[in-house]
């Protein structure tokens, strides 16, 4: 073979390697062309920044250590974040929040200016705080009035609720302890005069009994009680009735013996069926040289009967 042919057989070899290597299988070749630039803008496309709105987003203030908030600014905003698409769609309102440091405030009222320069962003775990950006938060401003936290005794107000059968009242209640400790505001604590509890109910009952652990229940929710549960004892008696007698036996101070009109009051059951007969009016003379009148009851009516005027 001379050199001729050699070369010709080479040309001709190199044509046909071209030709397969550009038209040979070309249907897989676009395949293959087709996802390679596919996954391409999928990976660029995930890099590219752009923003997301996610709203009610949380919103906190961090306060001097003495200090507590007494009005009711915003607790949501709204949130314009700019980053790469694949870190925007991983997150959610709820997966965020906002912070702004007002540690070095004084008491007073201000209306605080946010920005992205002065809140500090919280993102999930996993996002860096260097793909996510702050954009724009609404509102921009929020109205801030800070008061200094005030510790005080006030006095428990239990809250009866229901009623009791008939015959039957409430004659008093009485909370242990008696007091309770309030924190807060300083003009909300020194707003409130009575720390209520919940409420404790009366229906169906005829005996005084004790309400354990029943929770105070301060609506103002700027208010923390310290103290938290009380005792309560509800005194429950027949209801009272009133009666006046006539010719009451009565013997003075100097032994001189009368009648009186009486009136006397204690449980209905007790005072409907009592007589002028049943018992009598003895005038004691005090110390200071009064007299005073005092009666005497039948034994098993001690302290079940009370005296409330004589006449004459």
């Amino acid at each position: 073979m001379t050199l001729r042919d050699m070369e010709r057989d080479a040309v001709q070899m190199g044509r046909r390697w071209l030709y397969d290597l550009l038209f040979a299988d070309w249907g897989l070749k676009l395949l293959a062309l087709a996802i390679t630039l596919g996954l391409w803008f999928a990976v660029t496309g995930q890099r590219v920044p752009t923003t997301a709105r996610l709203r009610k987003v949380p919103l906190f203030f961090v306060l001097p250590p003495d200090m507590e908030i007494s009005n009711e600014p915003r607790e949501e905003v709204d949130l314009t974040l700019r980053g790469s698409k694949r870190a925007l769609d991983s997150i959610k309102a709820s997966d965020v929040s906002l912070s702004y440091d007002a540690s070095s405030y004084r008491p007073g009222e201000r209306v605080v200016q946010l920005s992205p320069y002065n809140i500090s962003l919280q993102l999930p775990e996993g996002i860096g705080a260097e793909g996510v950006i702050v954009e724009r938060i609404e509102p921009g401003s929020v109205p801030l009035r800070l008061e200094r936290r005030v510790e005080r005794e006030l006095p428990v107000e239990p809250r009866p609720e229901g009623k009791l059968p008939p015959g039957y009242e409430l004659v008093g209640l009485e909370p242990l302890p008696a007091r309770v400790r309030v924190r807060g505001p300083e003009s909300h604590v020194n707003a409130l005069e009575r720390a209520p509890t919940e409420t404790i109910l009366l229906d169906g009952r005829t005996e005084t009994f004790t309400a354990t652990q029943v929770a105070i229940d301060i609506q103002d929710r700027k208010l923390v009680a310290l103290d938290t549960v009380v005792d309560v004892h509800v005194k429950i008696a027949e209801a009272r009735a009133t009666k006046r007698l006539s010719g009451v036996a009565a013997r003075g101070a100097d032994g001189s013996e009368s009648r009186l009109t009486i009136e006397v009051r204690g449980a209905r059951s007790v005072v409907e069926p009592l007589r002028a007969a049943d018992l009598s009016i003895v005038f004691d003379t005090a110390a200071d040289g009064t007299t005073r009148p005092r009666l005497l009851l039948p034994p098993h009516l001690e302290g079940r009967v009370e005296l409330i005027s004589t006449n004459p």
